[in-house]
C-alpha cells in the first residue's frame, strides 16, 4: 500500500472528552470599593482571597475580598 491507501488504512478516531474545570464553573467577583474598601462576601459565597488591589484600583484602608459561589 502507498500513499492514500496506506493513509487511509492506518487511521485513527479520536473521541473529544469535554473537561470541565469545576472552578471555572463558579460565580466570582472582587467585593470592596477603593480607595475605602470595606469588602465582604455576603451568604453563600467563600472568601478566595483578600488583598489591598484585588482587581485594579488599592485601598487606603481596609481590603478587597475575591468572593465565589
Amino acid at each position: 500500500m502507498h500513499g492514500l491507501q496506506e493513509m487511509a488504512a492506518t487511521r485513527t478516531t479520536f473521541t473529544v472528552t469535554p473537561y470541565r474545570n469545576e472552578r471555572e464553573a463558579e460565580t466570582c467577583y472582587w467585593d470592596g470599593t477603593a480607595p475605602f474598601c470595606a469588602g465582604a462576601c455576603p451568604p453563600g459565597y467563600t472568601e478566595r482571597n483578600r488583598n489591598t488591589c484585588g482587581d485594579g484600583a488599592c485601598c487606603w484602608t481596609g481590603y478587597k475580598v475575591y468572593c465565589c459561589k
